[in-house]
């Protein structure tokens, strides 16, 4: 199966993936990524930071460092 790196930008912050998933393919991929974000605007509902969520992409690379797509939420508008 594939291997799949999953980096963070919030802002002007990035985290980069150094490990990595192993999905069947890209979609399966980007369903995660999807998940991933919305747990993380759940989380973050009650929360006074929740505007920082309106920033939030995940970037999800290939194998060979290629960003194959970019994911992001915008799950507030306050």
């Amino acid at each position: 199966m594939p291997l799949f790196y999953f980096d963070l930008r919030d802002g002007d912050a990035t985290a980069i993936d150094e490990t990595g998933m192993q999905f069947p393919g890209l979609r399966a991929a980007m369903e995660e990524a999807v998940r991933v974000l919305n747990v993380f605007a759940n989380q973050a509902e009650g929360s006074s930071q929740k505007s920082y969520l309106r920033e939030m992409i995940i970037e999800v690379r290939d194998e060979k460092g290629n960003v194959t797509e970019v994911s992001h939420s915008n799950p507030t508008t306050h």
